[in-house]
């Protein structure tokens, strides 16, 4: 080991003493040994860290020895609550010889904005209906906004002493695209999101999200202060989070935004009310062009009326832009108003201009999301990005419970860019040799085991007479399936399903036979729901994608967990598509490189909701008879906590009713 990681293990034994019923783990401290020396070291790193390992002091604790800046990333907004508020005042206290200082950082649109607010003043004192759509709540919303702004420091919707309704804070903040920053905003002095910056300039640990350093780097990395290492925790959805952030969405309502926030230009241009006019127009027309494409991959659209909508809005996007620029308004409000429209105008235009011109390495689709469509363009691979703008300069760490697909991670390696493995420890898969080219994209990984005794604390159980999913029967038979295990677990249970029809007809079947209560995906706010959950020992939750990952459930509220299919990417996704087309192109399976390794990750992050402690007791079920059938069956399985394995049903119903 290097004095580097002896002194990050010194650090651990410190904090392990000072935590009550804290207890060394050696998958902790291998972990943490690991990341200091990457960290000294300047090479990537991953790790894949079983539940219960304490993954965020292993990486907090020696990114604080180290005394260098380091970004720490997050997927969640809990997570990053949870390392500020709750983590990093911890180790302060418990390390009160070792000085470090941290920051937390979120997306413009979490912080009030006091340009907007100061524009919704104006706009309200003098009645000018075409400065914001007023809510009719927002009078009364803004006095206590006025007063918590007083008295609160962050600005961050967090720290609300009460909820404040979506379009309520809209009026009042602003997203990246529309915040003119610190050198065009008249209120850059007061700004929140610009404090929240200031204090992360000053500070050794920066907490943000994906999102958010995403953004950093299609900056030019101009957003965060400079930073030699960057840890990427839930580095499962980091692929994700890259793709939709390095990519663009145009779509009708960012028309609207772009006229909407034209609105104060009328009483001061003479020639504002027709192109604001126009700017209507062309919003109308991409709405109606927009519902004549079929949904699904775009090839052309220059060739087609999409196209010519996309034409004429440049036009008129860029002749508003002129007009606005000529324009000087002495009011704080209406100059914060200008400088975010001109923000806008240069978003729009740079994304029609790349529209125009796709580059090969991008996908273009149209999607619905249920009430709109949606024109999306996303790069087929982050690795090219990533290794492009971070992988090259800045040592980048990558943390999850899940990132291995059979525990190999060259699969969510090469997603993300990094080529040569060159370190390994706890997985089968051998080093390469030392790499003579593009030596920046090298990497050392690790695989550190849950220390929960899966063996005798839970079960797996594999239906695996049950008929594939696509067939017709399978349906009624996992939902028979669910009943009888929910039966015998009394409740307890959290049923995930891959389709929201799956939800609706598991709650239904459950309702009509089961006496426990039964919370269903819809019927209430994600937060409430899984409080609801909590509350009720016996309560069965159904829920869909949004509750495989990040659901933290200690306890008796949570002893069955059921999967009723394999979590493939849909085969008609576009961007999907275009990666498997990718890979077959390179000579590679694009099942076994493309569709396999999601499937694996999202499983065992779903499998993972049931044991959170050592205390834990319960039984993963799987519904989907492929995991036996199918030889990449043996691949997913590998992935899974290291519980037994069963397919006899009449085992895992003694077993739960035992519990």
């Amino acid at each position: 080991m290097s004095d580097a990681s002896d002194i990050a293990l010194s650090l651990l034994d410190t904090v392990v003493d000072a935590k009550d019923g804290g207890s060394r783990r050696e998958g902790q401290e291998k972990m943490a040994a690991a990341v200091a020396d990457a960290i000294d070291g300047r090479h990537h790193l991953l790790v894949e860290a079983g539940p219960g390992t304490g993954k965020s002091f292993g990486y907090l604790i020696p990114a604080i020895a180290s005394g260098k800046r380091v970004v720490v990333s997050t997927a969640t907004k809990s997570l990053q609550d949870q390392l500020s508020e709750r983590d990093l005042p911890f180790l302060k206290e418990a390390l009160p010889d070792t000085e470090f200082t941290w920051a937390t950082v979120k997306g413009r649109a979490s912080y009030l904005c006091v340009s907007r607010r100061d524009e919704t003043l104006e706009g309200a004192q003098k009645s000018d209906a075409t400065l914001f759509d007023k809510a009719e709540s927002l009078p009364e919303h803004l006095g206590m906004l006025a007063e918590w702004v007083a008295t609160n420091p962050s600005g961050d919707r967090d720290d609300l002493p009460s909820a404040v309704p979506d379009e309520i804070w809209s009026e009042l903040s602003v997203s990246g695209m529309e915040c003119a920053g610190r050198d065009g905003c008249p209120q850059a002095g007061q700004c929140f999101a610009l404090a929240a910056l200031d204090q992360a300039f000053d500070s050794n640990i920066v907490v943000v999200n994906h999102h958010l350093y995403g953004s950093h780097l299609m900056a030019n990395s101009s957003i965060l202060p400079e930073h030699d290492t960057v840890v990427f925790d839930e580095g499962h959805r980091l692929e994700d989070t890259m793709a939709s952030t390095f990519g663009l969405e145009l779509t009708v309502a960012r028309l609207w935004q772009v006229h909407r926030a034209a609105g104060w230009l009328q009483g001061v241009s003479g020639d504002a009310k027709q192109v604001i006019d126009a700017i209507g127009r062309r919003a109308r027309e991409l709405a109606a062009a927009l519902d004549q494409v079929p949904l699904g991959r775009v090839m052309h659209p220059n060739d087609s009326e999409l196209g010519m909508v996309f034409a004429r809005a440049t036009v008129d996007v860029s002749e508003l832009g002129r007009l606005a620029r000529k324009v000087h308004p002495e009011s704080a409000g209406r100059s914060g108003a200008r400088a975010r429209l001109l923000r806008l105008v240069g978003h729009l235009l740079g994304d029609v201009e790349l529209v125009a011109d796709l580059p090969d390495e991008y996908v273009a689709w149209v999607e619905s999301d249920g009430s709109r469509r949606l024109y999306k363009v996303a790069p087929v691979s982050v690795g090219d990005h990533m290794a492009d703008r971070i992988l090259d300069e800045t040592t980048t760490i990558v943390t999850s419970a899940t990132l291995s697909v059979g525990k190999r991670l060259r699969p969510v390696a090469r997603s993300l860019g990094l080529r040569w493995q060159v370190g390994v420890e706890g997985i089968p898969d051998m080093a390469d040799p030392e790499p003579t080219e593009d030596p920046e994209l090298a990497y050392h990984a690790l695989v550190v085991p849950s220390p929960f005794d899966h063996e005798n604390q839970g079960r797996i159980y594999i239906a695996s007479h049950l008929p594939e999913p696509r067939a017709p029967e399978w349906t009624d038979g996992a939902l028979q399936e669910i009943e009888l295990l929910v039966e015998a677990s009394g409740g307890r249970a959290l049923v995930l399903a891959t389709s929201y029809r799956m939800v609706h007809a598991a709650a239904e079947r459950l309702r009509a036979k089961s006496s426990v209560k039964i919370l269903e995906q819809g019927d209430m706010p994600k937060r409430r729901l899984v409080e609801a959950f909590v509350d009720d020992e016996t309560s069965v939750l159904v829920a869909t994608m949004g509750f495989w990952e990040g659901l933290d459930i200690p306890g008796r509220s949570l002893q069955l967990v059921i999967i009723d299919k394999l979590p493939f990417p849909r085969p008609d996704d576009p961007l999907w598509v275009a990666r498997r087309d990718a890979a077959e192109a390179a000579g590679l399976s694009a099942f076994g490189t493309v569709d396999l390794p999601r499937a694996s990750m999202l499983l065992a992050q779903g499998a993972g909701r049931l044991i959170r402690t050592n205390e834990d007791r319960g039984v993963v079920a799987l519904l989907d008879s492929r995991l036996v059938k199918k030889q990449y069956g043996k691949t997913l399985l590998a992935g899974l906590p290291p519980m037994p394995k069963t397919a006899d049903r009449e085992t895992v119903l003694s077993f739960l009713r035992r519990l």
